[in-house]
């Protein structure tokens, strides 16, 4: 008799499950710390400075933005798709922050001048006690050249967020669900 073995489906046992830790409160430490990361991060892109942002970012961070397509509520499908908008790792943006700040961009010059508003932060531990799981919304406003016409970009961002032994927070991992399945604005060279 010959059995049939079936093969076990590949797990991702290194990629800890986004969330499934306790929930901080708004008044506890971390939570805090963790909020003033994101409201410091915001001001650094909002003043275009891109050095001080890749400060703020650990060497093994994955910075992503799926694409979404509209579905049906009853489907059981995500919204989001395997394409994506961004699928950087830290050489990727190292990169296109040089390209920016050194040579002449045509999408980033003039900088775009952007206004970040990061609300509705909620914090989970992670799989070790120095990384945090956040989720929090975004409202990007921009606006470009002299057109009096801003851009506006809604989107949920999914924040992986590792403290270093001195406390130093660092973005870890960012992924970003945009609100619309059609981005309306001419380029998306500003990170979210």
């Amino acid at each position: 008799m010959t059995e049939n073995l079936k093969l076990a489906e590949p797990v991702e046992a290194d990629v800890p499950v986004f969330g499934a830790g306790r929930r901080l409160r708004a008044a506890e430490p971390r939570y805090l710390e963790v909020l003033d990361f994101l409201w410091e991060e915001a001001a650094i892109l909002d003043r275009d400075d891109l050095i001080g942002w890749k400060a703020m970012l650990d060497e093994a961070i994955v910075y992503r933005m799926p694409v979404c397509v509209t579905r049906k509520r009853h489907s059981g499908e995500s919204f989001e798709t395997p394409t994506m908008h961004f699928d950087e790792d830290y050489l990727s943006i190292a990169f296109r922050i040089r390209r920016f700040v050194e040579t002449q961009a045509w999408a980033a010059d003039p900088p775009t001048r952007t206004r970040r508003f990061v609300t509705g932060v909620r914090v989970w531990e992670g799989a070790t006690p120095d990384v945090f799981d956040v989720t929090s919304s975004l409202l990007l406003v921009r606006s470009t050249d002299d057109d009096y016409r801003t851009d506006i970009v809604t989107a949920e961002r999914f924040d992986r967020i590792r403290f270093l032994p001195d406390d130093t927070p660092l973005l870890r991992d960012r992924k970003i669900v945009a609100d619309q399945t059609t981005i309306g604005t001419h380029n998306l060279a500003v990170f979210l």
